[in-house]
């Protein structure tokens, strides 16, 4: 009986030595006379799938924002008022849009032969708007180079006269794409407001990132609002 206990209570140990530690929310606060504002960064793959409900992809920072107007003021709240920065390496970055990470947009151009062709059709799909592949443009415009949709190209060959060149915008459904609805849904809001707000915020920052060198900026206001965020102290 003795040795069963044993057993059982050593079974027991190895299953808490094997448990992996639970990931700590890295918090910050910062305030002036005219807002509060309280934030935590989430830099873990599994922390910010379960805050977005998805996996937001690579090179991603969530960042949650509660955001306070002091007392009799209004404020207009917009996104790109913050800048997440690193010590580490200066990188910076503005808030993403939920189509900046998980666009449903995609430019094709389309390529007919001219008069010395075979009626053949060529296509060649671009994603627009969706960092990280290449082709994208963060800022959501075309690649460079290419045509604004509805604008005819410039094409200076002796067969621009027998060939056309086409762009459109395909959008996809967007239910085929649960991440950008996830995205959408909590992403922070904007407009005016006097009472609290929260919401996620969405950053792209490269490599490997220490709690010690963020630093979310809040850069509308002067003084502007600076947020550290610290990790909290293990438990003895």
């Amino acid at each position: 009986m003795r040795k069963t206990i044993l057993s059982v209570l050593a079974a027991g140990a190895v299953l808490l030595a094997q448990k992996p530690a639970e990931k700590q929310e890295l918090k910050g606060q910062g305030s002036d006379r005219k807002a509060a504002i309280e934030a935590v960064a989430y830099i873990d793959k599994d922390q910010m799938k379960a805050v977005v409900g998805q996996d937001p992809g690579e090179s991603i920072v969530v960042v949650k924002v509660t955001f306070t107007p002091a007392q009799g003021e209004k404020i207009n709240l917009m996104r790109d008022d913050f800048l997440l920065r690193s010590d580490r390496d200066g990188q910076k970055s503005r808030p993403l849009e939920p189509s900046q990470i998980a666009g449903t947009s995609v430019m094709v151009i389309s390529s007919r032969g001219g008069t010395q062709g075979t009626g053949m059709s060529e296509e060649r799909r671009v994603p627009w708007g969706v960092p990280g592949i290449p082709g994208g443009s963060p800022t959501g415009a075309p690649p460079m180079g290419l045509p604004m949709p509805g604008q005819s190209p410039n094409v200076g060959s002796a067969t621009a006269d027998t060939s056309e060149a086409q762009a459109s915008i395909e959008e996809r459904a967007a239910k085929t794409n649960p991440l950008l609805e996830a995205l959408k849904a909590k992403i922070l809001p904007e407009g005016e407001l006097e009472k609290p707000v929260s919401g996620l915020l969405y950053f792209q920052i490269d490599g490997k990132l220490r709690p010690k060198d963020l630093e979310l900026i809040y850069r509308k206001a002067p003084p502007r609002i600076s947020v550290r965020f610290v990790a909290p102290k293990k438990k003895k």
